[in-house]
């Protein structure tokens, strides 16, 4: 985001704003589309939002954030842990960092508890050893049951928040004008209004970026800005191309919950990614990167049942 001697300047500027917080320099652990996320070395992390990013705006994403781990308060579960808030805010002035800083404006921050683990990154994920891959998904799958059935006493609060998946697919449509693509997603949501079953808490985003794994304390959740309510496959689409990986999510789902998900959902919420895809890429890079996104999303939709 920025070379090192404005990255100070910008640090410091950022220390000066908010109170209580360590003096920097500070190790920027992730760079990703909202923003960034420092660790602070104090057993926090510091997350900047910017106001632009992917679909919808880095206001919300840090006020809806900032309520899911509000309601979340710390949660802990035999094998899945979630980070604890520690503040939140939006900055009034979002160009207001000195001459130092020259990115885009910023829309708040959330500052929350340092979780144990390494993340799961695909890259080195799918590295392992298929026994170790296969174990982990496994784990990963039950870890999401336990967060659906053990938060199910947080839904009427959680129900605040929306439903995760329609409000990603409203953002999506607002960036396609195709008169036939929006004629299939609009029976795309009839179809998941009709097949809605008893909403369970929704992390919103899992996909293993927002996801650690620690030995002794287990598997860690990140990133609830897209959290709310809805059916459980909304959680599971995420790991549609992970190939086997899938398979064990759904295996230590079943296993952990009692019920194998509904396929018929999971290829609607698959279908979902299908049209976010294309409306954060559009046309854009090579030609055929932005046919490979309409194929998809046609294919998804196809998948989904939706003629």
């Amino acid at each position: 985001m920025f070379d090192q001697s404005t990255g100070d300047a910008f640090q410091a500027k950022i220390a000066e704003k908010l109170e209580n917080l360590p003096s920097p320099p500070w190790r920027l652990m992730s760079e990703g589309l909202w923003g960034s996320v420092y660790d602070l070395g104090d057993g926090t992390v510091l997350k900047l939002a910017r106001r632009h990013g992917g679909l919808g705006t880095g206001e919300s994403k840090i006020i809806r954030e900032a309520a899911a781990l509000r309601l979340l308060d710390g949660f802990s579960g035999p094998r899945l842990r979630v980070p604890k808030l520690v503040g939140s805010g939006l900055w009034d002035d979002p160009w207001g960092f000195g001459s130092s800083y020259s990115g885009p404006p910023l829309a708040g921050w959330l500052r929350c508890e340092t979780m144990p683990g390494r993340h799961m990154e695909e890259a080195g994920f799918f590295g392992r050893a298929s026994g170790e891959r296969e174990r982990f998904g496994e784990d990963l799958g039950a870890a999401i049951a336990d967060f659906h059935r053990l938060t199910a006493p947080l839904v009427p609060e959680a129900a605040k928040l929306g439903d995760s998946l329609m409000r990603s697919l409203g953002e999506a449509m607002s960036r396609i004008s195709s008169a036939e693509q929006r004629r299939r997603l609009e029976a795309l949501k009839e179809a998941w209004h009709r097949e809605a079953p008893e909403p369970v808490f929704l992390h919103g985003d899992l996909n293993l970026s927002n996801v650690l794994e620690d030995r002794r304390s287990g598997i860690s959740f990140l990133d609830f800005a897209e959290a709310g309510i809805g059916a459980p496959e909304a959680d599971l689409r995420h790991f549609e191309n992970a190939g086997p990986l899938r398979d064990a999510v759904f295996r230590g789902y079943a296993a952990a919950s009692g019920a194998a998900p509904n396929l018929s959902r999971y290829r609607l919420g698959v279908a979902v990614n299908a049209a976010i895809s294309l409306a954060i890429g559009g046309e854009s890079g090579h030609p055929r990167e932005g046919l490979r996104r309409r194929q998809w999303l046609d294919e998804a939709l196809t998948q989904a049942g939706i003629d």
